[in-house]
């Protein structure tokens, strides 16, 4: 028998949705496009197209893999943020909606050509776009090679030139060089609630850059114990916070020395991005 995309398309819907998959629907189509290499388009006005046997077997791969609770980003291996689309595995967190109010706040305030560190690059995604929106020159560091590895792919990807090192914080980080402004979007979840995340989340998503600790507040210390010293004078420090972090992380910022420090919260209404002053 014959597969068309409309049958296959079915039928990934139907498995999926028999599994409780939330996301069914979409989860399917993204699946069946990245297989074919099509847009939602052709699923749509070409659905009466035959699919090869090998075509077909990719999908159900693909299918078994978001069954066993694997995010399609990583099955994709590619995430859309800030309008761009990057290149994302298991060794780097999957870019949410909400960081985008991160890269908007700094696109607000920071001027093209102005100098900026970011801690825990992750995929790259922050200092990649920022770059790119902006025009800033981006430094950033992390703890893990491969996520290393997978930001300077994103990087080339888009054509901006950051300098991403390898660095446990500040380690590697060179003092001659002061920055504009400092971002990071730390791990914040309290260790304790790890395990109340979602399968896709705990089982998938690198748990380093979740755990922010005992009370989630671990790099936020971490971080403000020695920013200042790669600082300009009247630089800003940018972070994403949890949805409960506000005025924690504004007290451990005003203890660092920071000043006119703000909360911008999400579209729910939750707190999402402090920002503050270097004195």
């Amino acid at each position: 028998m014959l597969l068309t995309i409309s049958a296959l398309r079915a039928a990934g819907r139907k498995m999926l949705k028999e599994a409780e998959v939330d996301s069914y629907v979409i989860d399917a189509d993204v699946l069946l496009m990245h297989v074919l290499g099509v847009d939602k388009n052709v699923l749509l006005m070409e659905s009466d197209r035959v699919i090869s046997d090998t075509d077909a077997e990719r999908f159900w791969v693909f299918v078994k893999k978001r069954l066993g609770k694997m995010p399609v980003q990583y099955i994709v291996g590619k995430c859309e943020f800030m309008s761009m689309e990057f290149v994302v595995d298991e060794n780097v967190l999957i870019p949410r909606p909400d960081t985008e109010i991160l890269v908007e706040t700094v696109l607000s305030k920071e001027k093209s050509g102005m100098k900026g560190l970011e801690i825990g690059i992750g995929s790259g995604c922050i200092s990649v776009a920022l770059a790119h929106h902006g025009g800033i020159n981006m430094m950033g560091v992390d703890i893990s090679p491969k996520a290393v590895d997978i930001a300077r792919q994103n990087a080339s990807k888009w054509r901006q030139n950051c300098n991403f090192i390898v660095s446990d914080m500040f380690a590697n980080v060179s003092h001659r060089t002061l920055f504009d402004f400092v971002v990071s979007n730390p791990p914040y979840i309290p260790t304790a609630d790890i395990e109340q995340l979602g399968e896709n989340v705990k089982s998938h998503e690198p748990r380093n850059a979740l755990d922010g600790g005992p009370d989630g507040l671990r790099f936020y210390r971490d971080i403000c114990r020695d920013v200042t010293e790669y600082m300009t004078p009247g630089g800003r420090i940018y972070f994403e916070i949890g949805y409960d972090q506000g005025h924690a992380v504004k007290h451990i910022l005003c203890m660092a020395g920071f000043s006119d420090i703000n909360i911008i919260k999400d579209l729910a209404g939750h707190d999402r991005v402090i920002h503050g002053t270097c004195s």
